[in-house]
């Protein structure tokens, strides 16, 4: 099995090109985008993502890194009922970072081309502007026909192209899992401010979140979230002044970097949704990242898992070159039990944080405070060591 192609060019699908062009393998990459552009906001790269990001020798420049300091998640009236700060556990092999999502996705890029793997002769080719309209597995082989018209065969097609897949699509039809709204809409954008903060927050209100991290370069990510019927982005329903008067009054802070938007930020607003439940793909195609168990991003796990799929992937395409027929069951194997345990948290946590009655708040914040920090502590070091287990294996 010589040729690889890749559906989508977003993070889970740019690492894995990554990883199979530093063995040696040649990949295709199809990405329904015309072009690359510096879009997107903030995102929090957790130890089980870095390691494996590092183990693929793809770095990213103290510029655009910020280390992840600690984190807090308080009330509206700013009162805290939990403290993080996980700096202990982080390591040169597993540091963690907060960065934009554009300099993330030019890391990749750059590890995509010939600076990355050229001397064990592995190649990426990208091709932008075309998604999968069919595919069909014939023999060693699978037939594509993408929508420009064009079409091709490859040893192995691999589905990284997100919620709304194609290619899962092309393979499942009505067979695979559905969509599923969390009734929560979401904000996103990430602008230069005054506001400089050592700390990340998260504000719990009835019915709202509110999140402030601090990236490199004076910017920071804010993402807002509020209950709401499903549908509702649309025209003017990112208007500033309109977030200003739902969210600002939840911290100081966050009223003042809402107070600065210029016109040039972008802000992006859609609903959160994930799948409810996983698919792995079926003989010569795979699917994987969102595209086959989208999570809640309630902790900041999503591309993470995609992240640690391409590393799995990338070790077990390597396994199974001369016959790849056992890939899709392999890496359900290695890898369900530890999605299936994320996807869960992640819209628990979701559902909790925005409850309105206020006795079980209370109880709920209560409960948090009474956390030990050593339990905490503890549970986040479990949380990543799948992921550094990944980029072991890798660099073994």
């Amino acid at each position: 099995m010589s040729k690889v192609l890749i559906v989508g060019a977003g993070i889970g699908g740019l690492t894995l090109a990554a990883g199979l062009k530093q063995r040696g393998l040649d990949v295709t990459v199809v990405e329904r985008a015309p072009a690359f552009k510096p879009v997107g906001a903030g995102i929090s790269l957790q130890p089980n993502a870095t390691a494996v990001l590092l183990a693929l020798d793809i770095p990213l420049s103290e510029a655009a890194a910020a280390v992840m300091g600690p984190a807090s998640f308080t009330d509206a009236a700013g009162r805290a009922f939990m403290n993080a700060d996980a700096s202990e556990l982080v390591t040169e092999e597993a540091p963690a970072w907060n960065v934009h999502r554009a300099d993330l996705h030019r890391a990749l890029l750059e590890a995509c081309g010939e600076r990355s793997g050229a001397a064990r002769g592995g190649a990426v080719t990208l091709r932008l502007g075309t998604a999968v309209a069919s595919l069909e597995e014939r023999g060693d082989e699978v037939a594509v026909t993408f929508e420009d018209g064009s079409a091709g065969a490859w040893s192995l097609v691999i589905g990284a192209d997100g919620l709304s897949s194609t290619v899962r699509e092309a393979l499942l039809g009505d067979a695979g899992p559905r969509v599923r709204y969390s009734g929560q809409t979401c904000w996103r954008f990430a602008a230069s401010t005054s506001v400089t903060r050592e700390s990340s927050v998260e504000i719990w209100a009835p019915g709202k979140r509110a999140g402030l991290i601090q990236l490199s370069e004076g910017r920071i990510y804010c993402y807002l979230v509020a209950s709401a019927p499903e549908g509702t982005p649309g025209p003017g329903s990112n208007e500033v002044a309109m977030l200003r008067e739902q969210f600002g009054w939840m911290n100081p802070d966050l009223e003042t970097l809402l107070s600065e938007l210029t016109p040039e930020t972008v802000v992006h607003h859609g609903d959160l949704c994930d799948l409810d439940g996983a698919t792995w793909g079926r003989g010569r195609v795979v699917l994987m990242g969102d595209a086959a168990h989208a999570v809640q991003p309630n902790m900041g796990q999503g591309a993470a898992m995609a992240i640690e799929d391409a590393g799995a992937l990338t070790l077990l395409i390597t396994e199974h070159l001369s016959e790849p027929s056992g890939l899709v069951s392999a890496f359900q194997s290695a890898r369900e039990a530890r999605v299936r345990e994320v996807w869960g948290l992640s819209w628990r946590i979701g559902q909790v944080a925005h409850w309105e009655n206020p006795l079980a708040r209370a109880v709920r914040n209560l409960a948090l405070r009474s956390m030990p920090t050593s339990m905490m502590l503890k549970k986040a070091a479990e949380s990543w060591q799948p992921g550094i287990d990944i980029a072991r294996s890798l660099r073994a």
